[in-house]
């Protein structure tokens, strides 16, 4: 019994997850249609991302490349929620690999405005 339990408590990652309030400007997949990446100009906070440019070839400043999301998102949203960094999600959880100098991160909280 102790081995499952130091196996479950060694599951836990603790993430220093951080509040966030932008725009979904773009997408692109990850795993599949459902699974995806997706491009958030971010508002708030201001000095995180990084400049990038859509599939229709509009610059945006600011931005996160985010995954996990709970829900299907779409260009135009406006969210608020929370997420953490994690510079290698894309080579490590996706099948798909993108070159964009953006940081990556992961959704712990997300919420429509």
């Amino acid at each position: 019994m102790i081995p499952v339990l130091l196996l479950a408590f060694g599951a836990c990652i603790d993430h220093d997850d951080f509040d966030i309030v932008g725009k979904v400007v773009d997408y692109e997949p990850c795993q599949s249609a459902y699974e995806v990446g997706y491009a958030v100009s971010l508002s708030s906070p201001d000095t995180i991302g990084k400049r990038y440019q859509t599939q229709g070839g509009i610059w945006y400043d600011n931005v996160v490349m985010v995954y996990g999301a709970d829900r299907l998102l779409h260009p135009g949203d406006s969210i608020s929620g929370r997420i953490y960094l994690d510079p290698n999600f894309s080579k490590t959880e996706c099948m798909y690999h993108f070159d964009r100098d953006v940081p990556e991160a992961v959704f712990t909280k997300i919420k429509k405005l």
